[in-house]
């Protein structure tokens, strides 16, 4: 139930009637009982309860950033031709835009400002806004549009800063502050708590581990500073539920230590290196464990060992499950990529591997190995939709490329896909305005649209759109 201003006043006046007469205990007696955990936390307030001294040191650091670029605004595919030949594609047209979102100064030295990739992509110019009225053009060092995480430079050396705190001891129900500037409110602070940790199918980026919190997460909020009650900075915020409006309460941000891994590649290199152990994965099923005879409940199958790989170096063999990678459990394939993927190659990582009845430990190094194409689809990896077969993009090595959505393997003739012009090889990347990773992805959405719906396709590198009937 949502308390209006008067049930709130209320509250905080009996609270603190209460604590004048002894019912409850003055922050002071409280501090004093508490366990270290909770002082250190308490200490951060001055003595009326406020985090106003905190966020006075936070604030500055956090930056606006205001984009003007332009956007490839797809052109239609006309449906096809009474011949049966393909659909015509429609050039696709430039658009100019503007936008806005928020940056962290991570190195004041250096100028170095970390901050979402949507916030800057397709930037033909970059401006920071600081908290103090400086305005200044910012420079792009690097981006990695696979955990949305970007690093841009200003000339100013004259920066406020910010301590960087350690992510993997963040647990659920620890204390966080989002501050960033949604709908351009400068310096906006939203409370809330982490409410989980590891989310990894979230599908808002190809490779995640977001940090879940509730403190609220608005546009212009994405790349804005995460931090703990003592000021660290502990994520990036990065977004909001994928599917806007249909929750509250829950905001996702991107982790300190894997954005510092990110940003350290970027600025070194302008881009992510990510390397692979050389093992394909899939997700481990009820029915799989019942077929593998295994007592493991959550994991990652290995399906096959890449030939030459560190894997393959290291004796693994295809049939085992991976429980954990760098002391993290993964409980299936997506987590066992996200955890290679988003830290630098050549990073050697401890991967604890179950086979029958017992337990083996191996470290293998992400290496930068060139993936054949996947000439088989897992069953679980592709299906249909309006009379086309469609499974995950299978372009080359996709743990490399920009490119994710769901690849039309086949078309039946006749069908709704035919009339429309899709082909096999079309790869089908958005439904309504909505992006799509792979097939599941496509599925869910497009069993949630409406009898017609637009669709967003690339065709041998050109975007196009259709409109497709159920």
């Amino acid at each position: 139930m949502r308390l209006g201003w008067l049930s709130t006043s209320r509250i905080l006046t009996t609270f603190l009637w209460a604590t004048a007469i002894g019912l409850l205990p003055s922050p002071a007696s409280a501090q004093a009982n508490a366990p270290a955990r909770v002082k250190s936390a308490m200490s951060m307030l001055d003595p009326v309860g406020s985090f106003a001294p905190m966020l006075a040191k936070v604030i500055p650091a956090v930056v606006t950033i205001l984009v003007t670029g332009e956007t490839l605004v797809p052109g239609e595919l006309s449906p096809r031709g009474a011949d049966g030949k393909p659909g015509v594609l429609a050039p696709p047209r430039k658009e100019p835009f503007r936008a806005g979102g928020s940056g962290v100064i991570v190195d004041p030295a250096r100028g170095h400002i970390v901050t979402n990739n949507h916030v800057i992509a397709n930037a033909t110019r970059i401006e920071v806004s600081l908290s103090d009225g400086r305005r200044m053009t910012a420079k792009l060092v690097g981006r990695d549009p696979g955990t949305d995480v970007a690093v841009i430079e200003v000339a100013e050396r004259n920066l406020p800063g910010i301590p960087v705190g350690n992510s993997d001891n963040m647990r659920v129900g620890d204390v966080v502050l989002a501050v960033g500037n949604p709908f351009g409110l400068e310096g906006t602070a939203t409370l809330g708590i982490v409410s989980a940790l590891m989310r990894t199918e979230v599908g808002h980026e190809a490779f995640e581990d977001f940090m879940q919190i509730d403190a609220a997460i608005n546009p212009g909020n994405s790349g804005g500073a995460l931090v703990n009650v003592r000021g660290e900075l502990v994520g990036i915020n990065t977004a909001g539920p994928s599917e806007a409006g249909r929750a509250t309460g829950i905001g996702f941000a991107i982790p300190i230590n894997m954005a510092r891994a990110i940003k350290g590649e970027l600025i070194t290199h302008g881009k992510m290196r990510r390397g692979s152990p050389g093992l394909i994965v899939e997700d481990l099923t009820y029915e799989l464990m019942g077929a593998l005879k295994t007592r493991v409940a959550r994991g990652a199958h290995i399906v096959e060992v890449i030939s030459g790989s560190p894997a393959a170096a290291a004796g693994i063999k295809a049939g085992g499950i991976v429980t954990s990678v760098a002391g993290k459990p993964v409980r299936g394939a997506a987590e066992f990529n996200t955890r290679f993927l988003t830290v630098p190659a050549g990073s050697a990582l401890k991967v604890d591997i179950h086979s029958g009845d017992t337990v083996r430990q191996y470290t293998l190094v992400a290496s930068q190995i060139v993936l054949k194409p996947v000439e088989r689809t897992l069953p679980q990896d592709f299906g249909s939709i309006a009379g086309a077969i469609v499974g995950d993009v299978m372009l080359g090595n996709p743990l490399y490329g920009e490119l994710r959505g769901a690849q039309v393997l086949s078309v039946s003739s006749g069908s709704p896909a035919y009339a429309t012009g899709l082909v096999p090889g079309d790869v089908i990347v958005e439904v309504d305005g909505a992006a799509v990773r792979g097939a599941d992805d496509l599925f869910r959405r497009a069993n949630r649209a409406s009898m017609q719906y637009r669709v967003g396709i690339v065709r041998s590198g050109v975007p196009a759109w259709i409109r497709v009937m159920r």
